[in-house]
């Protein structure tokens, strides 16, 4: 197994083999939001949408308008640890 330190780059190369199953953003938040009932904010000019998990736990950030490529923000308040991912990751791999 292989370990990477906080800083590190890891790259999902080739993007086509996460298949095309999950290509709308719909798709990865949709279930959090409708079936699970998750708590969120939207902000139709940007894109940007803020979800909490009810226990206000778990947060997922998805941030289209941000200019270093970073769409996708996964985090956990306590202990504090947070994920990001980048527009050409597949949203297989970015669906908490």
């Amino acid at each position: 197994m292989n370990t990477f330190a906080p800083n590190d780059l890891v790259l999902i190369s080739p993007r086509y083999l996460a298949g095309g199953g999950m290509n709308k953003i719909n798709d990865v938040i949709g279930p959090l939001v409708h079936l699970f009932a998750w708590p969120y904010e939207h902000n139709p000019r940007t894109g940007r949408i803020d979800i909490a998990s009810p226990c206000g736990s778990v947060f997922l950030g998805f941030a289209p308008d941000r200019p270093d490529g970073v769409w996708w923000t996964i985090a956990h308040h306590e202990p504090y640890w947070q994920i990001e991912f980048s527009r050409q990751t597949p949203s297989e791999a970015s669906h908490p």
